[in-house]
Parts: structure tokens; sequence; C-alpha cells
């Protein structure tokens, strides 16, 4: 149980959680094509409560001749997470939030899950961005995240074509879709 209602941008966010320090990013090296090994990561990524972004993203990339294909997905809303107003401030730290309706919404975070070919394998990552522009400080996508990564790794290994899996805490800028330098370049996340 994650203490997440709803999906998405309109995911709201339950009382009495602890989200842990799960690290940023992931990256797992596969025995297989780039292009399905990202598919499964989105639809496991979607499965887990991500919202998938409108494939804007997709497209600016393939425009850049990047080398890697990538996907963005969301949790959260920058302007429903900024909300706040009496009732907000009535219900905060209240028996109320324990109902979905009072529940504040979910930290406004940004997952891409991008892939490429390598010599040795087929590279897929997926990190995660909380914005600053939210209202929220939690990392609400963690929990979602960690079990999309071992759902994930499951798959790969019960398909013979895991090779390794490392958690990162934090994505250099090194064009990878997944560096904060494109997300903010490409998306205007921040």
């Amino acid at each position: 149980m994650s203490g997440i209602s709803g999906h998405g941008r309109q995911a709201r966010v339950g009382p009495l959680r602890w989200n842990g320090l799960p690290g940023r990013a992931v990256r797992f090296l596969i025995d297989t094509d780039a292009a399905p090994a990202l598919e499964m990561a989105g639809r496991d990524l979607v499965a887990q409560g991500f919202a998938a972004g409108d494939g804007s993203f997709e497209e600016r990339l393939r425009r850049s001749d990047s080398e890697w294909i990538a996907h963005d997905l969301y949790l959260g809303d920058v302007r429903i997470s900024r909300k706040r107003g009496v009732i907000t401030w009535f219900v905060e730290d209240s028996v109320l939030e324990f109902l979905p309706r009072f529940r504040r919404a979910a930290t406004p975070t940004l997952v891409i899950a991008c892939a490429r070919p390598t010599r040795e394998a087929t590279e897929l990552l997926i990190a995660s961005h909380v914005s600053v522009r939210g209202a929220s400080d939690s990392n609400d996508a963690a929990p979602l995240l960690r079990r999309a990564w071992d759902v994930l790794e499951e798959r790969f290994r019960a398909d013979g074509v895991f090779i390794s899996r490392e958690t990162l805490w934090k994505i250099e800028n090194d064009g990878s879709p997944a560096s904060q330098k494109v997300v903010r370049d490409l998306l205007g996340w921040r």
C-alpha cells in the first residue's frame, strides 16, 4: 500500500507515510532491444500510478538526433499542489486527512524512462525529478518507483535478459534524456 489515491496528475497522498530513501534513478543493463524494454518500463510505470506524457518529449528528442529513446511520465500537478486555503489549513493534521477527498496533492514529479543500445547491452535508465515549483517537499513517487523497478527486474530475470541493476543518486548532465539539463531545456521542468 503506497498511501496514494488517484492516478497521475490527480494523485493524492494520505497521512502517516514514510517514503524512504530509494535513490532518484535506476540503471538497468539488459540483453534485449531498447524499444521493447522502454515500452515495458512505460507500461509498468503507468500501472504503478504515473500518467504518460503527451508524446511531445519523445518527438523533440527524436528531432535532436539523440541516440536515446524516451518517455515522460508524471505524478502530481504543480497547480493543484500549490492550492492552499482555509479549508486546507483546517484539514491538515486532522482526522479528515484519512478521507481521500481531503488528502494533499502528490508532490509534482517528472519521471523519465529512456533507453539506448550500447556495445555491451541495452541501457535502460529511469529517473525522477521532483518539481521545485510544487508545494510539498516529500518524495511521494519513491514507493511507486521502487515497485516499478522491482517488477521490471523480475520480468527481465524471467525473460533471461537481465544483466545488472544500479541505483543512482543523480544523473550526470551528459546528454541523457533523464538529466536535469535535458528535462529543463526540452520540457521546461524545474
